[in-house]
């Protein structure tokens, strides 16, 4: 294994950083594009037209690095990671060329198909990870792990901040809604041929046999049939269909019915990112030190329900932020602990498959929360009611299987869960 020091592994980290910031940069800026009949995308069309187009632009995303990201795990072991990261950083740049040309012209197809080509090469995080922690030796790869979760958590703050602001004709006159696209598109092209100057790997050997191009939805399948993880499966399915409702549709349903603005929408999902890298870089550390992943999993999911319902019903802004910010940390943890115990359910064989399986049930969930409910009624409060329920729904199921709580024939639980694939 070829030994790289920090400096040449920066071009990794970053890709790392973009590949978070673009999930978490459109929240703010979507919302405008959908429903500014002056600015937006639609010049006409009712509510739930826009509810809809809403839904499908987020949605969509999610469920195309759904079907990407396996592929591009494949890509990575035939052609190794460099060719792989820098095909994925060319199809960034061409999505965001395609939303910028979308949003110029108006057009709802190129504005979507440019949100598809985003999420089909958004997957570039494990094959990241798997770069750094190929060059890294086993006495680092702690503090390289750490710098992985930090650019995660990063992006989730970084993100809706770059995407409000950069936005916002009242604080630059120049400034709309494609400036954002048009500054992570520059930062993306920028990181390739810094990538390409800087970044070595050994030599590949010949592929030993011919490209497999892997079926997501089988090999889900085939996850949950794992007997020490199906209750945790389900367990993990249902609470992310609740974090990903809330996390797709709070601001919008916000600005329907709270009063509001693009400003006050990008501070609180840049809240929300605070919450989850406390809950990454910290939080999760310290609950699964001191107490039994069973118990923090269901306090966790407890307080996660409390929160994300309460943030259709209170009316105080201060408890607004407070609960999202708490929201955030629960779900950290939830994620965390589920996706440990189910690593801790089954052989190290089957490692693999696990995480692939959460990465997979994150963005399914993300896609079809995104679709479903901006196709029933996107911005009113029932996204964000569903969540809590889906969330619920979880806890109880989690409380009553006791996954994990018997006496069986488990493995111990690993020291430390890959947890990149969370949001």
């Amino acid at each position: 294994m070829r030994k790289s020091g920090l400096a040449s592994l920066i071009p990794l980290y970053f890709i790392i950083l973009i590949d978070n910031l673009s999930v978490s940069l459109i929240i703010p800026v979507l919302i405008p594009i959908s429903y500014d009949a002056d600015i937006g995308i639609m010049s006409s069309g009712g509510t739930s037209a826009r509810d809809l187009f809403y839904g499908v632009a987020i949605g969509s995303y999610s469920l195309a690095m759904f079907f990407g990201a396996p592929l591009l795990g494949s890509l990575s072991d035939h052609f190794r990671r460099k060719k792989t990261l820098m095909l994925c950083l060319l199809g960034l740049a061409l999505s965001y060329a395609l939303t910028i040309w979308g949003l110029l012209r108006q057009d709802v197809v190129l504005f979507v198909a440019g949100r598809v080509i985003g999420g089909l090469f958004s997957g570039s995080l494990p094959v990241a990870q798997a770069a750094i922690l190929d060059v890294t030796p086993k006495e680092r790869r702690v503090n390289s792990i750490g710098l992985i979760m930090f650019c995660v958590s990063a992006g989730y703050v970084v993100g809706p901040l770059i995407g409000g602001y950069l936005s916002d004709s009242t604080l630059v006159s120049w400034f709309d809604l494609t400036t954002p696209f048009v500054f992570v598109a520059g930062i993306t092209l920028l990181n390739l041929l810094v990538l390409l100057v800087s970044y070595r790997e050994e030599p590949a050997p010949r592929p030993a046999r011919r490209l497999a191009f892997p079926n997501p939805v089988k090999h889900l399948v085939e996850s949950f049939s794992f007997p020490g993880v199906r209750v945790l499966s389900v367990a993990l399915l249902l609470m992310s269909l609740g974090w990903t409702a809330f996390f797709q549709f709070i601001g919008l349903y916000l600005t329907a019915n709270e009063g509001f603005d693009q400003r006050a929408v990008t501070n609180l999902i840049s809240v929300v990112g605070v919450g989850l890298a406390a809950a990454f870089l910290s939080l999760v550390p310290l609950s699964m030190k001191y107490l039994r992943p069973q118990v923090a999993v269901a306090g966790a999911l407890a307080g996660m329900t409390v929160c994300i319902a309460g943030t259709a019903l209170t009316g105080s802004t201060v408890a607004l932020y407070a609960l999202c910010l708490v929201g955030a940390a629960t779900y950290g943890i939830s994620y965390s602990g589920l996706v440990g115990m189910m690593s801790a359910a089954v052989a190290d064989s089957h490692q693999g498959s696990v995480m692939g399986t959460a990465g997979a049930v994150a963005a399914l969930s993300a896609g079809l929360s995104g679709v479903v409910f901006g196709a029933v009624d996107g911005s009113s409060a029932v996204p964000v009611l569903s969540a809590a329920v889906f969330v619920l729904l979880s806890f109880l199921l989690f409380a009553v299987a006791r996954p994990g709580g018997g006496s069986g024939s488990r493995e111990e639980p690993r020291e430390s869960v890959d947890t990149t694939s969370a949001v």
